[in-house]
């Protein structure tokens, strides 16, 4: 008499192998999840700072990225017409900070009437997630910006 299906300990040692393999993908997710924060973060960045060039040109008056590096870490795309007007506030997400904000002059990036950097400043913006990975963002004095890692 032949039975088909499974015995019970076929039906475990399946399921004990299924659960090792989810085990040992979790640390590899965990890291993608962060890292993929990381990559939102920066891009979000970016894209506030070529909409703060953006405004600048079609304006005709300076806009600036004002990074704050208190918690909450955030920043803040401000129209400097007649008075300092806040556009819009970023608040990162607690699992990434800023790192490094150097080379701008009180931690603001400004865009003159033609979307180049006021002050022929550059500099490097760096932001870190909890597992001390970085994203990097060049800002060039001609108001030319990319993310690399």
């Amino acid at each position: 008499m032949s039975r088909a299906g499974f015995t019970v300990f076929e039906s475990l040692v399946v399921i004990a192998i299924i659960s090792l393999i989810i085990i040992s993908s979790l640390p590899a997710i965990r890291t993608s999840q962060q890292n993929s924060l990381l990559q939102r973060e920066a891009r979000s960045l970016l894209n506030d700072l070529r909409l703060a060039q953006q405004l600048s040109i079609s304006k005709q008056f300076p806009h600036l990225i004002k990074i704050i590096n208190t918690a909450p870490h955030k920043y803040q795309l401000i129209s400097r017409s007649e008075s300092d007007t806040i556009i819009k506030e970023h608040i990162l997400n607690p699992k990434v900070s800023w790192q490094d904000t150097g080379g701008f002059t009180n931690n603001e990036i400004i865009f003159n009437n033609i979307g180049a950097i006021q002050g022929s400043e550059t500099g490097i913006i760096i932001l870190k997630n909890i597992a001390n990975n970085t994203a990097s963002l060049e800002i060039k004095t001609s108001g030319y910006v990319k993310i690399f890692q």
